[in-house]
Protein backbone atom coordinates (compact mmCIF):
# COMPACT_ATOMS: atom_id res chain seq x y z
CA UNK A 1 0.00 0.00 0.00
CA UNK A 2 0.87 3.93 -0.40
CA UNK A 3 -0.10 7.19 0.94
CA UNK A 4 -1.20 9.63 -0.92
CA UNK A 5 -2.46 12.83 0.38
CA UNK A 6 -4.73 15.08 -1.94
CA UNK A 7 -5.16 18.74 -1.53
CA UNK A 8 -8.19 19.61 -3.86
CA UNK A 9 -10.54 22.64 -4.62
CA UNK A 10 -13.31 22.48 -2.00
CA UNK A 11 -16.83 20.95 -3.19
CA UNK A 12 -15.61 17.54 -4.32
CA UNK A 13 -16.02 15.23 -0.86
CA UNK A 14 -18.27 12.99 -2.33
CA UNK A 15 -16.80 12.17 -5.39
CA UNK A 16 -13.34 11.88 -4.27
CA UNK A 17 -14.38 9.44 -1.25
CA UNK A 18 -16.10 7.32 -4.41
CA UNK A 19 -12.97 7.48 -6.26
CA UNK A 20 -11.04 6.21 -3.43
CA UNK A 21 -13.75 3.47 -2.68
CA UNK A 22 -13.87 2.65 -6.69
CA UNK A 23 -9.84 1.75 -6.26
CA UNK A 24 -9.77 -0.24 -3.40
CA UNK A 25 -8.64 2.91 -0.88
CA UNK A 26 -8.14 2.16 2.86
CA UNK A 27 -8.44 4.01 6.18
CA UNK A 28 -8.80 7.28 3.87
CA UNK A 29 -8.71 11.01 6.88
CA UNK A 30 -10.78 13.79 5.15
CA UNK A 31 -9.61 17.14 6.39
CA UNK A 32 -11.36 20.34 5.80
CA UNK A 33 -10.15 23.82 5.82
CA UNK A 34 -11.49 27.28 4.47
CA UNK A 35 -9.64 27.25 1.14
CA UNK A 36 -9.33 23.39 0.03
CA UNK A 37 -10.27 19.80 1.45
CA UNK A 38 -7.32 17.55 1.77
CA UNK A 39 -7.81 13.88 1.71
CA UNK A 40 -4.82 11.42 3.27
CA UNK A 41 -5.77 7.51 2.03
CA UNK A 42 -3.95 4.28 1.30
CA UNK A 43 -3.92 2.86 -2.32
CA UNK A 44 -2.72 -0.72 -3.64
CA UNK A 45 0.26 -0.09 -5.52
CA UNK A 46 -0.77 -1.02 -8.75
CA UNK A 47 -3.83 1.23 -8.34
CA UNK A 48 -2.11 4.71 -7.77
CA UNK A 49 -1.44 5.02 -11.42
CA UNK A 50 -5.08 5.37 -12.18
CA UNK A 51 -6.01 6.58 -9.40
CA UNK A 52 -4.34 10.33 -10.20
CA UNK A 53 -5.08 9.74 -13.55
CA UNK A 54 -8.61 9.70 -12.44
CA UNK A 55 -8.58 12.93 -10.45
CA UNK A 56 -7.16 14.98 -12.90
CA UNK A 57 -10.62 16.07 -14.12
CA UNK A 58 -10.22 17.98 -10.78
CA UNK A 59 -8.79 21.69 -10.99
CA UNK A 60 -5.21 21.51 -10.07
CA UNK A 61 -4.79 18.63 -7.98
CA UNK A 62 -1.80 18.44 -5.16
CA UNK A 63 -0.43 15.20 -4.35
CA UNK A 64 2.12 13.85 -2.01
CA UNK A 65 3.08 10.26 -2.75
CA UNK A 66 5.10 8.80 -0.01
CA UNK A 67 6.86 5.94 -2.12
CA UNK A 68 7.72 3.64 1.23
CA UNK A 69 5.12 0.35 2.08
CA UNK A 70 2.53 0.97 4.28
CA UNK A 71 0.85 -1.37 6.13
CA UNK A 72 -2.82 -1.02 6.77
CA UNK A 73 -5.20 -2.59 8.89
CA UNK A 74 -9.17 -2.51 9.10
CA UNK A 75 -11.78 -4.65 9.97
CA UNK A 76 -12.77 -7.43 10.59
CA UNK A 77 -9.50 -8.00 12.88
CA UNK A 78 -9.26 -11.45 11.66
CA UNK A 79 -8.35 -11.19 8.25
CA UNK A 80 -5.22 -8.78 9.41
CA UNK A 81 -2.93 -11.81 8.01
CA UNK A 82 -4.05 -11.65 5.09
CA UNK A 83 -4.44 -7.62 4.70
CA UNK A 84 -0.24 -7.82 5.65
CA UNK A 85 0.05 -10.57 2.93
CA UNK A 86 -1.28 -8.71 0.13
CA UNK A 87 2.08 -6.83 -1.51
CA UNK A 88 1.83 -5.77 -4.74
CA UNK A 89 4.24 -4.56 -7.39
CA UNK A 90 4.54 -0.71 -7.97
CA UNK A 91 2.45 1.47 -9.98
CA UNK A 92 4.09 2.56 -13.30
CA UNK A 93 3.74 5.78 -12.36
CA UNK A 94 6.61 4.98 -8.77
CA UNK A 95 8.67 2.95 -11.09
CA UNK A 96 9.18 6.07 -14.07
CA UNK A 97 9.42 8.74 -11.38
CA UNK A 98 11.65 6.01 -9.22
CA UNK A 99 13.84 5.83 -12.33
CA UNK A 100 14.02 9.78 -13.27
CA UNK A 101 14.93 10.05 -9.12
CA UNK A 102 18.03 7.36 -9.60
CA UNK A 103 19.75 9.14 -12.34
CA UNK A 104 21.83 11.24 -9.61
CA UNK A 105 24.60 13.36 -10.23
CA UNK A 106 27.47 13.60 -12.57
CA UNK A 107 30.52 13.78 -10.27
CA UNK A 108 29.29 10.51 -8.68
CA UNK A 109 29.28 8.94 -12.14
CA UNK A 110 32.32 9.37 -13.07
CA UNK A 111 33.80 9.30 -9.44
CA UNK A 112 32.32 5.82 -9.01
CA UNK A 113 33.30 4.83 -12.59
CA UNK A 114 36.75 5.98 -12.19
CA UNK A 115 37.26 4.08 -8.70
CA UNK A 116 35.51 0.87 -10.18
CA UNK A 117 38.07 1.31 -13.29
CA UNK A 118 41.19 1.28 -11.12
CA UNK A 119 39.91 -1.36 -8.88
CA UNK A 120 39.32 -3.22 -11.50
CA UNK A 121 42.67 -2.91 -13.18
CA UNK A 122 44.58 -4.23 -9.54
CA UNK A 123 42.28 -6.98 -9.99
CA UNK A 124 43.38 -7.88 -13.22
CA UNK A 125 46.98 -6.75 -12.99
CA UNK A 126 47.57 -9.20 -9.35
CA UNK A 127 44.75 -11.44 -10.90
CA UNK A 128 43.04 -11.16 -7.86
CA UNK A 129 39.26 -12.31 -8.23
CA UNK A 130 37.71 -10.46 -5.17
CA UNK A 131 39.11 -6.91 -6.66
CA UNK A 132 36.97 -7.66 -9.58
CA UNK A 133 33.48 -8.40 -7.18
CA UNK A 134 34.32 -5.23 -5.04
CA UNK A 135 34.74 -3.34 -8.99
CA UNK A 136 31.05 -4.61 -9.81
CA UNK A 137 29.98 -3.25 -5.90
CA UNK A 138 30.80 0.50 -7.01
CA UNK A 139 30.74 0.53 -11.32
CA UNK A 140 27.42 2.44 -11.75
CA UNK A 141 26.68 0.51 -14.80
CA UNK A 142 23.51 -0.66 -13.55
CA UNK A 143 21.12 2.77 -12.99
CA UNK A 144 21.96 4.17 -16.86
CA UNK A 145 21.34 0.49 -18.02
CA UNK A 146 17.86 0.12 -16.50
CA UNK A 147 16.61 4.12 -17.20
CA UNK A 148 17.66 3.42 -20.98
CA UNK A 149 15.29 0.58 -20.93
CA UNK A 150 12.73 2.31 -19.08
CA UNK A 151 12.61 5.23 -21.60
CA UNK A 152 12.07 2.19 -24.26
CA UNK A 153 9.14 1.19 -22.62
CA UNK A 154 7.67 4.75 -22.39
CA UNK A 155 8.37 5.69 -25.28
CA UNK A 156 10.22 9.06 -23.99
CA UNK A 157 13.25 9.80 -26.24
CA UNK A 158 14.80 12.66 -24.13
CA UNK A 159 15.14 9.84 -21.09
CA UNK A 160 16.49 7.39 -23.80
CA UNK A 161 19.44 10.17 -25.03
CA UNK A 162 20.56 10.80 -20.95
CA UNK A 163 20.53 7.28 -20.22
CA UNK A 164 22.51 6.05 -23.07
CA UNK A 165 25.15 9.59 -22.46
CA UNK A 166 25.75 8.49 -18.91
CA UNK A 167 26.40 4.78 -19.57
CA UNK A 168 28.59 5.87 -22.30
CA UNK A 169 30.61 7.84 -19.95
CA UNK A 170 30.85 5.11 -17.36
CA UNK A 171 31.84 3.05 -19.27
CA UNK A 172 34.44 5.79 -21.16
CA UNK A 173 35.80 6.99 -17.97
CA UNK A 174 36.07 2.91 -16.70
CA UNK A 175 38.29 2.96 -19.77
CA UNK A 176 40.70 5.84 -19.24
CA UNK A 177 41.12 4.55 -15.63
CA UNK A 178 42.44 1.29 -16.67
CA UNK A 179 44.43 2.69 -19.19
CA UNK A 180 45.97 5.27 -17.11
CA UNK A 181 47.19 2.88 -14.67
CA UNK A 182 48.82 0.73 -17.48
CA UNK A 183 50.64 3.83 -18.95
CA UNK A 184 52.05 4.29 -15.21
CA UNK A 185 52.24 0.69 -14.34
CA UNK A 186 53.42 -0.69 -18.18
CA UNK A 187 52.53 -4.06 -19.07
CA UNK A 188 54.11 -6.39 -21.60
CA UNK A 189 52.22 -9.36 -21.36
CA UNK A 190 48.36 -10.24 -20.71
CA UNK A 191 47.88 -12.30 -16.99
CA UNK A 192 46.06 -15.32 -16.62
CA UNK A 193 42.82 -14.14 -15.54
CA UNK A 194 43.27 -10.79 -18.43
CA UNK A 195 43.19 -14.00 -20.72
CA UNK A 196 40.62 -16.11 -19.13
CA UNK A 197 38.17 -12.56 -19.24
CA UNK A 198 39.57 -11.64 -22.64
CA UNK A 199 37.48 -14.89 -24.08
CA UNK A 200 33.72 -15.04 -24.75
CA UNK A 201 31.38 -17.86 -24.39
CA UNK A 202 28.79 -18.53 -26.89
CA UNK A 203 25.96 -18.43 -23.70
CA UNK A 204 27.39 -14.71 -23.60
CA UNK A 205 23.81 -13.56 -24.48
CA UNK A 206 22.04 -15.10 -21.22
CA UNK A 207 24.11 -12.97 -18.66
CA UNK A 208 22.53 -9.99 -19.79
CA UNK A 209 19.23 -11.14 -20.37
CA UNK A 210 19.49 -11.95 -16.93
CA UNK A 211 20.56 -9.40 -15.59
CA UNK A 212 18.41 -7.24 -17.85
CA UNK A 213 15.16 -9.26 -15.99
CA UNK A 214 16.66 -9.13 -12.66
CA UNK A 215 17.37 -5.45 -12.68
CA UNK A 216 13.28 -4.39 -13.88
CA UNK A 217 12.16 -6.74 -12.03
CA UNK A 218 13.66 -5.67 -8.41
CA UNK A 219 12.82 -1.95 -9.89
CA UNK A 220 9.10 -3.04 -10.52
CA UNK A 221 8.27 -4.57 -6.83
CA UNK A 222 7.61 -3.59 -3.68
CA UNK A 223 10.56 -3.02 -1.02
CA UNK A 224 8.31 -5.99 0.80
CA UNK A 225 8.01 -7.96 -2.11
CA UNK A 226 11.58 -8.48 -2.94
CA UNK A 227 14.09 -11.43 -1.72
CA UNK A 228 16.55 -10.08 -3.28
CA UNK A 229 18.66 -6.71 -2.73
CA UNK A 230 19.36 -3.67 -4.91
CA UNK A 231 22.79 -3.66 -4.11
CA UNK A 232 22.75 -7.79 -5.06
CA UNK A 233 20.78 -7.09 -8.35
CA UNK A 234 23.24 -3.91 -9.33
CA UNK A 235 26.04 -6.29 -9.20
CA UNK A 236 24.72 -8.92 -11.46
CA UNK A 237 24.50 -6.39 -14.28
CA UNK A 238 27.77 -4.92 -13.38
CA UNK A 239 29.11 -8.72 -13.18
CA UNK A 240 29.75 -8.43 -16.95
CA UNK A 241 30.36 -4.98 -17.64
CA UNK A 242 33.16 -4.03 -15.33
CA UNK A 243 36.23 -6.63 -16.22
CA UNK A 244 35.62 -6.02 -19.82
CA UNK A 245 35.85 -2.36 -19.28
CA UNK A 246 38.81 -2.36 -17.32
CA UNK A 247 40.21 -4.89 -19.74
CA UNK A 248 39.80 -2.72 -22.83
CA UNK A 249 42.06 -0.01 -21.04
CA UNK A 250 44.67 -2.03 -20.50
CA UNK A 251 44.57 -3.48 -24.20
CA UNK A 252 44.65 -0.20 -25.61
CA UNK A 253 48.25 0.79 -24.03
CA UNK A 254 49.19 -2.68 -25.44
CA UNK A 255 47.77 -2.34 -28.43
CA UNK A 256 46.17 -5.96 -28.56
CA UNK A 257 43.34 -5.38 -30.48
CA UNK A 258 41.74 -9.25 -30.66
CA UNK A 259 41.46 -8.26 -26.55
CA UNK A 260 40.21 -4.94 -26.95
CA UNK A 261 37.69 -6.56 -29.54
CA UNK A 262 36.38 -9.11 -27.42
CA UNK A 263 35.67 -6.89 -24.87
CA UNK A 264 34.13 -4.26 -26.58
CA UNK A 265 31.80 -7.30 -28.19
CA UNK A 266 30.86 -8.00 -24.84
CA UNK A 267 30.17 -4.42 -23.09
CA UNK A 268 27.64 -3.70 -26.31
CA UNK A 269 26.32 -7.44 -26.22
CA UNK A 270 25.48 -6.94 -22.18
CA UNK A 271 23.94 -3.11 -22.82
CA UNK A 272 21.50 -4.74 -25.87
CA UNK A 273 20.70 -7.64 -23.85
CA UNK A 274 20.00 -5.63 -20.62
CA UNK A 275 18.12 -3.47 -22.58
CA UNK A 276 15.48 -5.91 -24.76
CA UNK A 277 14.88 -8.15 -21.05
CA UNK A 278 14.06 -5.24 -18.81
CA UNK A 279 12.48 -2.87 -21.31
CA UNK A 280 9.90 -5.92 -21.64
CA UNK A 281 9.38 -6.48 -18.15
CA UNK A 282 9.02 -2.77 -17.45
CA UNK A 283 6.13 -2.93 -20.46
CA UNK A 284 4.49 -6.12 -19.31
CA UNK A 285 4.76 -6.49 -15.84
CA UNK A 286 5.54 -2.55 -14.59
CA UNK A 287 2.72 -1.63 -17.17
CA UNK A 288 5.37 1.18 -18.24
CA UNK A 289 4.07 2.19 -21.75
CA UNK A 290 3.80 5.62 -23.64
CA UNK A 291 0.07 6.43 -22.45
CA UNK A 292 0.34 4.14 -19.15
CA UNK A 293 1.67 6.57 -17.17
CA UNK A 294 0.20 9.79 -15.77
CA UNK A 295 1.22 12.97 -17.39
CA UNK A 296 3.86 11.20 -19.29
CA UNK A 297 3.24 11.75 -22.84
CA UNK A 298 5.49 9.48 -25.00
CA UNK A 299 6.36 8.11 -28.36
CA UNK A 300 4.88 4.23 -29.13
CA UNK A 301 6.28 4.75 -32.65
CA UNK A 302 9.87 6.07 -30.44
CA UNK A 303 9.62 2.64 -28.61
CA UNK A 304 8.82 0.04 -31.63
CA UNK A 305 12.20 1.50 -33.57
CA UNK A 306 14.31 1.13 -30.71
CA UNK A 307 13.44 -2.28 -29.75
CA UNK A 308 13.53 -3.17 -33.26
CA UNK A 309 17.05 -1.41 -33.49
CA UNK A 310 18.01 -3.41 -30.41
CA UNK A 311 16.58 -7.17 -31.74
CA UNK A 312 18.18 -6.14 -35.28
CA UNK A 313 21.35 -5.60 -33.19
CA UNK A 314 21.19 -8.59 -31.17
CA UNK A 315 20.86 -10.78 -34.25
CA UNK A 316 23.87 -9.22 -36.28
CA UNK A 317 26.42 -9.39 -33.36
CA UNK A 318 24.77 -13.16 -32.24
CA UNK A 319 25.38 -13.85 -36.51
CA UNK A 320 29.02 -12.31 -36.12
CA UNK A 321 29.77 -14.44 -32.98
CA UNK A 322 29.09 -18.20 -34.39
CA UNK A 323 30.45 -17.15 -37.70
CA UNK A 324 33.55 -16.47 -37.23
CA UNK A 325 35.23 -19.42 -35.00
CA UNK A 326 37.11 -19.23 -32.46
CA UNK A 327 37.51 -15.73 -31.82
CA UNK A 328 34.23 -14.79 -30.19
CA UNK A 329 33.82 -18.26 -28.66
CA UNK A 330 37.06 -19.43 -27.24
CA UNK A 331 35.63 -19.61 -23.53
CA UNK A 332 32.66 -22.39 -24.26
CA UNK A 333 35.09 -24.19 -26.69
CA UNK A 334 37.76 -24.89 -24.32
CA UNK A 335 34.78 -26.62 -22.69
CA UNK A 336 34.01 -28.73 -25.54
CA UNK A 337 36.93 -29.47 -26.96
CA UNK A 338 37.95 -30.85 -23.31
CA UNK A 339 35.61 -33.34 -23.59
CA UNK A 340 36.20 -34.41 -26.91
CA UNK A 341 40.21 -35.07 -25.88
CA UNK A 342 39.06 -36.90 -22.81
CA UNK A 343 36.73 -38.85 -25.22
CA UNK A 344 39.96 -39.53 -27.38
CA UNK A 345 42.53 -40.53 -24.44
CA UNK A 346 39.94 -43.12 -22.60
CA UNK A 347 39.94 -45.11 -25.71
CA UNK A 348 43.21 -45.76 -25.92
CA UNK A 349 43.86 -48.57 -23.32
CA UNK A 350 47.69 -48.86 -21.94
CA UNK A 351 47.18 -45.57 -20.58
CA UNK A 352 45.65 -44.02 -17.39
CA UNK A 353 44.66 -40.16 -17.66
CA UNK A 354 45.12 -38.18 -14.94
CA UNK A 355 44.43 -34.86 -15.95
CA UNK A 356 43.22 -32.87 -19.59
CA UNK A 357 42.80 -29.54 -20.87
CA UNK A 358 42.41 -27.59 -23.73
CA UNK A 359 42.99 -23.32 -23.66
CA UNK A 360 42.72 -20.99 -26.18
CA UNK A 361 45.63 -18.41 -26.18
CA UNK A 362 45.43 -14.98 -27.89
CA UNK A 363 48.53 -15.87 -30.38
CA UNK A 364 47.96 -17.23 -34.33
CA UNK A 365 50.19 -18.95 -35.91
CA UNK A 366 50.02 -18.17 -39.64
CA UNK A 367 46.64 -16.33 -39.34
CA UNK A 368 44.85 -19.15 -37.54
CA UNK A 369 44.25 -19.20 -33.95
CA UNK A 370 46.07 -21.78 -31.60
CA UNK A 371 45.04 -24.04 -29.34
CA UNK A 372 46.77 -26.14 -26.73
CA UNK A 373 45.86 -30.11 -25.70
CA UNK A 374 47.25 -30.61 -22.60
CA UNK A 375 47.43 -34.21 -20.72
CA UNK A 376 49.09 -35.62 -18.16
CA UNK A 377 49.19 -39.74 -18.11
CA UNK A 378 50.10 -42.51 -16.54
CA UNK A 379 51.44 -45.89 -18.31
CA UNK A 380 49.47 -49.09 -17.53
CA UNK A 381 52.64 -51.37 -18.93
CA UNK A 382 55.43 -49.76 -17.50
CA UNK A 383 57.91 -51.86 -19.87
CA UNK A 384 56.50 -49.60 -22.62
CA UNK A 385 59.34 -46.54 -23.90
CA UNK A 386 57.61 -43.02 -22.97
CA UNK A 387 58.86 -41.21 -25.79
CA UNK A 388 57.02 -43.96 -28.20
CA UNK A 389 53.69 -43.82 -25.80
CA UNK A 390 53.86 -39.94 -26.05
CA UNK A 391 54.06 -39.76 -30.15
CA UNK A 392 51.49 -42.43 -30.37
CA UNK A 393 49.29 -40.81 -28.22
CA UNK A 394 49.17 -37.46 -30.05
CA UNK A 395 48.93 -39.25 -33.55
CA UNK A 396 46.21 -40.79 -32.28
CA UNK A 397 44.53 -37.37 -31.19
CA UNK A 398 45.58 -35.69 -34.48
CA UNK A 399 43.68 -38.66 -36.52
CA UNK A 400 40.52 -39.50 -34.38
CA UNK A 401 39.75 -36.24 -32.59
CA UNK A 402 36.24 -34.72 -34.28
CA UNK A 403 35.41 -31.14 -33.47
CA UNK A 404 33.17 -28.17 -35.81
CA UNK A 405 35.97 -26.02 -35.85
CA UNK A 406 37.71 -25.23 -39.06
CA UNK A 407 40.95 -23.43 -39.37
CA UNK A 408 42.60 -24.29 -35.80
CA UNK A 409 45.70 -25.05 -35.23
CA UNK A 410 46.85 -27.70 -32.47
CA UNK A 411 49.63 -27.56 -30.05
CA UNK A 412 50.14 -31.14 -28.11
CA UNK A 413 51.40 -31.06 -24.84
CA UNK A 414 51.61 -34.84 -23.26
CA UNK A 415 52.91 -35.64 -19.46
CA UNK A 416 54.06 -38.90 -18.51
CA UNK A 417 54.65 -38.99 -14.96
CA UNK A 418 57.25 -41.19 -13.37
CA UNK A 419 56.47 -44.65 -11.65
Amino acid sequence: MRQLTLKLPKGHKKEILKTVEEFNGKNTIFLPNEEHDVFITYLPNKKVNDFLKRIDQYEEPEVSLIPRGVITLYPPASEAPEQVADVKPKSSLEIYLGGIQSVGSIFGLIGYSLVAGIIVWIGLFTSTSYLLVAAMLVAPFAGPAMNAALATAAGKMSLLKSSLGRYGMAILTGIVASFIMTLFFPLKTLTPLMEQISQVSKFAILLPLVSGFAGAVNICQSERDSLVSGAAVGILVAASLAPPVGLVGAGIYMMDWQVVLSSLFRILLQLLGIHIAATLVFYFYGKVSPRGVRFLKGSKVMGLITTGIVIVGLAAMMFWQFSQPPFLRKASMNTELNEVLNSELQKIPYILVLNKDVTFTNEQYENTPVARFAATIMLRDTSMQKEEVRARVIEHLKQNMNYDIENLYEVYEISIVEQ
